[in-house]
């Protein structure tokens, strides 16, 4: 199963008022959102594109990423619900300069990769997103 190192699964608390739902992210300090009408999609595309800004902006600033709570111990008002949001952190990164690297890999490799279609710019980014991921969850622990 391929999962893309960029993307991100955070919970967002849903709290419902009279004119719509204010949306916050319990594991990111100053991620919250809003909507004044009832439409849940709405609410949930807004959640998705504050959850990216924030943690891309922290990406950027190398800024360690909190490690998600669990679900099942995210609590909401009596009036409002709780939902994962998955989010594409790549679409919200703001310094898209490419920056050209030269390497060395066996042969093997390359043949490998060449019948597999596989292309290496986009292959050794996720790569460093998955591991700098791994590092900073872990360092939490």
């Amino acid at each position: 199963m391929y999962i893309d190192s960029l993307t991100k699964t955070y919970p967002a608390i849903f709290t419902h008022d009279e004119e719509g739902y204010f949306i916050e992210f319990p594991d990111l300090q100053g991620a919250y959102t809003g909507i004044n009408n009832k439409d849940l999609s709405l609410g949930i595309a807004m959640a998705e594109e504050v959850l990216g800004m924030v943690l891309a902006d922290r990406v950027e600033n190398g800024e360690e990423l909190p490690m998600p709570t669990d679900i099942n111990k995210v609590k909401s008002e009596e009036d409002g619900f709780v939902t994962l949001i998955k989010v594409d952190m790549e679409k919200y990164f703001h310094d898209e300069t490419l920056v050209k690297k030269t390497l060395t890999i066996p042969k093997w490799a390359d043949d490998t990769a060449k019948r597999s279609g596989l292309n290496f710019s986009r292959l050794l980014t996720e790569a460093i997103g998955a591991k700098a991921t791994e590092l900073a969850f872990t360092r939490e622990i």
